[in-house]
C-alpha cells in the first residue's frame, strides 16, 4: 500500500484549526469540508457525530487492522478510543487552544474481527481544566455489544 503525504492538506488543517473553535473545526471535518487527519484516513475512521463535549467515530474492521493471528490488533481499538476522546475534547477548545494525549487507560473486553461489522466509539468529555482535560469512550458494535472502553487525559496548550 502506498500513501502520499499532502503537505498542503496538513497546512490547511492546521490553519483551519487555528482560526476556528474546536467544535467548528470538528463539524467541518465531519461534513467533509476540512480534510480528516492522516491517521483517521489511514485507519478508515469516519466521524459520524460531533457536538459540545461529544464525538462518535466508526470503522469497519478489515485485513489492514489485523494482527498475525487473524483478529484486529489492539491498536485499532486504542487508536479509535484515542481519536474519539480527542475529538470530544477538541469540541470544547476555543480557537488556538489545542491538546495532545498525555495518558490513556484501555480495557479490552472481546476481540474485534471483520465479521464484527462496523464498530462505533462514542466519547464524552469528563472534565476540561486550564491545563488538562479528560474524556471517556466505549467501543461497541451495531447491537451495542461492548468491545473496549477507556479514558484519556490530554494536556492543553496554546498554538500562539
Amino acid at each position: 500500500m502506498t500513501r502520499t503525504i499532502n503537505e498542503e492538506e496538513l497546512e490547511s488543517r492546521a490553519e483551519a484549526r487555528s482560526r476556528m473553535s474546536g467544535l467548528e473545526y470538528m463539524q467541518k471535518v465531519a461534513a467533509g469540508e476540512v480534510p480528516q487527519s492522516g491517521m483517521g484516513q489511514l485507519m478508515g475512521f469516519k466521524i459520524t457525530e460531533v457536538s459540545e463535549g461529544y464525538a462518535v467515530l466508526t470503522v469497519r474492521p478489515d485485513d489492514r487492522h489485523y494482527n498475525g493471528i487473524g483478529i484486529a490488533h489492539g491498536g485499532l481499538a486504542a487508536t479509535l478510543l484515542d481519536s474519539a476522546t480527542g475529538c470530544a475534547i477538541n469540541t470544547m477548545m476555543p480557537a488556538g487552544r489545542i491538546f495532545t494525549t498525555l495518558e490513556m487507560k484501555i480495557n479490552y473486553v472481546r476481540p474485534i474481527r471483520g465479521e464484527t461489522g462496523v464498530v462505533r466509539c462514542e466519547a464524552r468529555v469528563i472534565h476540561v481544566g486550564g491545563r488538562v482535560a479528560t474524556a471517556e469512550g466505549r467501543v461497541v458494535d451495531e447491537q451495542g455489544k461492548l468491545y473496549a472502553h477507556g479514558t484519556a487525559t490530554c494536556m492543553l496548550f496554546q498554538t500562539r
